[in-house]
């Protein structure tokens, strides 16, 4: 069985097995050999998009058709066209499987977003009381199972996407007595698991289960009444310690998202409101603040791209606060797109320089 790759992958390969052969270093016959264990899996194409857009016709048409004549039907017809409109899209897409993949696909998403849509006209129509949030873990939980068996990356990133929008409601509506948010606390691990066995670790499906990791911790230091500078701290330090110690399999990734994370929650904390709880709340954040330069010069001396954009940002946040009350907003304007102009060109500058060192 050949192993399936990426078509750059693919073409790498080529071109170091031509390199060796140039070498004396591969045969010409071992060199096709040893290729033709592996092929191109392709990439998003033509057909494919057109199946996906497809589908979300289909879908968006279905659900269309169901809630234009939702009112004058029966509750159990109602389920049971739901339910019906469901299976007949996963069966269809179970049957193409072999065959015709990527329409296999597009059937299964139909399945998906009528199964989602289900859940939300079902609670409306047998007047279930649970907030609309619920719907949205259920619908997670609901295509988890299907982003196993299909081993597709967007369901699972979907679901990520889904307990996200659910972790920010679910601590304002949690009963004590009730399991309520915490079901997350079973869900992100089960995704970490099923990243790293099943979806051959792909970079986006990690990166959604660590948003989704701080987004639960977010929520739930604010359902616990945190200080909201403290809540802020903790994911600052969080995102550092992702940027300066990153994942081995996901080092590219941990970096960026520890980036991202830091970056926006230490622009937060150089704000003086923040700080207003604390005793000594007019000097902390400037402390704060020359911490933060200095975290910076470090990660820019390690060429670290995202360091650049939360410098650009950092240095625009003290532009527009010193400036824009007392400069002519004309000026103040110019002198904001050109700063703009000029992050891009340091950035765009930088990176070139990188992979310049990385390609020496």
């Amino acid at each position: 069985m050949k192993r399936k790759v990426s078509k750059q992958q693919l073409t790498f390969l080529q071109q170091e097995f031509s390199f060796l052969q140039q070498q004396g270093k591969l045969k010409e016959t071992d060199a096709d050999e040893m290729l033709s264990l592996y092929e191109s899996k392709g990439g998003t194409n033509f057909v494919r998009i057109l199946l996906a857009f497809g589908a979300i016709l289909v879908g968006i048409g279905i659900l269309s058709f169901i809630a234009g004549n939702w009112a004058g039907l029966p509750p159990f017809f109602k389920l049971g066209l739901i339910v019906v409109g469901m299976v007949i899209a996963y069966c269809a897409g179970y049957k193409l499987e072999n065959h015709y993949e990527r329409t296999s696909r597009s059937m299964y998403y139909i399945g998906a977003a009528i199964f989602g849509a289900g859940i939300f006209l079902i609670g409306q129509s047998f007047h279930l009381q649970h907030t609309v949030y619920t719907d949205f873990l259920l619908w997670g939980i609901g295509i988890l199972p299907l982003a196993y068996y299909v081993k597709d990356q967007l369901l699972a990133v979907l679901a990520s996407a889904f307990f996200i929008i659910y972790s920010f409601s679910a601590f304002t509506t949690y009963e004590v007595g009730s399991f309520g948010p915490f079901w997350l606390l079973l869900l992100i691990p089960l995704l970490f698991w099923m990243n790293e066995t099943r979806f051959r670790r792909k970079s986006s499906l990690f990166v959604m289960n660590v948003l989704l990791s701080a987004a639960f911790v977010i929520n739930m230091l604010e359902f616990f009444h945190v200080t909201e500078w403290i809540s802020v701290l903790i994911v600052f330090g969080l995102g550092v310690f992702l940027a300066l110690a990153p994942f081995k399999q996901y080092r590219t990734e941990s970096a960026w998202t520890g980036s991202v994370l830091f970056g926006i929650t230490g622009i937060m904390l150089t704000f003086p409101f923040l700080w207003d709880d604390l005793r000594f709340g007019d000097t902390v954040p400037y402390i704060f603040t020359a911490i933060f330069i200095i975290l910076l010069i470090y990660l820019l001396k390690k060429d670290s791209l995202p360091a650049i954009l939360i410098t650009c940002a950092l240095i625009y946040r003290y532009y527009t606060d010193i400036s824009y009350d007392f400069m002519p907003k004309s000026l103040f304007f110019i002198i904001g797109g050109l700063l703009l102009i000029g992050f891009g060109f340091w950035f765009e500058k930088s990176r070139r320089e990188t992979v310049k060192r990385h390609e020496e």
